[in-house]
């Protein structure tokens, strides 16, 4: 059988029910058609979810009993923040979309030099908004418990101060930048220099790729420059690409032997 599942905010330690409204309880009752008595998962995005069983719908919305804490995690050891230079709407869509499937624990957009558009403060809050209703919906589709944050900056400017910041609580991090022809190191050569690091900062640039100023200043601030393999890339194909590849070298997409998690979750019914 395979479970329902929503992603719903703010529930609390030993809650018992919750109630879905909006466009959540009309995709269940209307589209889905799901009624008293069906069990479904809840996830709460922060990386908690439960079994849980329709109790009643109505013009209110859909009140669910949570039964127990199925005690499943399918989210990384590794915390992976994926950094894009702006591209089309539609290929910063499905990017997000990948990164949440790939585990990635953050996504941030911001404009390089050779970057298609800018975003004003209004702009940059539909934006964001967007990325993370697109995470959300990707976070129940792929199974994963914790919901991905999604950030708008500026230009690299604003980036290089995050990154400046973030390397400061993260132990042992590598911050790896896409530089097609021009790098001289893989993924590999960095994972054999540090074969344990559980925190990354992986940005790709613009499809019109870097300039060399751009280029100066990733490199003066510790970035190291990689190449994704002879071929030159789309920056959807180069992101999802180099996530696939941290998690592999470092994730636990090279882990053997791991068991796919069940489709019925287990948990005793409280």
């Amino acid at each position: 059988m395979r479970w329902r599942r929503f992603r719903v905010d703010g529930i609390e330690v030993g809650q018992e029910e919750v109630l879905l409204t909006g466009q959540t309880a009309r995709h269940l009752a209307t589209v889905l058609r799901m009624g008293r008595g069906e069990e479904l998962v809840i996830v709460d995005g922060l990386g908690h979810e439960w079994v849980a069983e329709i109790t009643s719908l109505a013009s209110s919305g859909v009140r669910v009993k949570l039964l127990a804490q199925t005690g499943i995690s399918n989210e990384s050891p590794l915390d992976v923040t994926l950094a894009l230079a702006f591209s089309r709407s539609e290929k910063m869509d499905q990017v997000v979309r990948q990164a949440t499937e790939l585990g990635a624990t953050r996504v941030i957009g911001f404009r390089a030099a050779r970057s298609q558009y800018g975003l004003g403060p209004t702009d940059s809050r539909k934006k964001r908004e967007r990325w993370q209703k697109i995470a959300r919906e990707a976070l129940c589709q792929c199974r994963r418990q914790r919901e991905p944050e999604c950030e708008i900056l500026s230009d690299i400017d604003q980036l290089l101060t995050w990154a400046d910041r973030w390397t400061v609580s993260a132990d042992g991090a590598l911050k790896i930048l896409a530089a097609e022809g021009e790098a001289r190191k893989s993924l590999l050569d960095l994972q054999r220099r540090s074969p344990s690091c559980m925190n990354f900062l992986a940005v790709v640039g613009p499809e019109g790729g870097w300039t060399a100023e751009e280029a100066h200043r990733f490199d003066d601030n510790g970035f190291e420059g990689v190449r994704l393999g002879p071929r030159i890339l789309r920056l959807e194909t180069a992101a999802t690409a180099m996530l696939a590849s941290i998690q592999l070298l470092w994730g636990d997409l090279g882990v053997p032997g791991r068991e796919a998690v069940p489709e019925d979750p287990p948990g005793e019914r409280r």
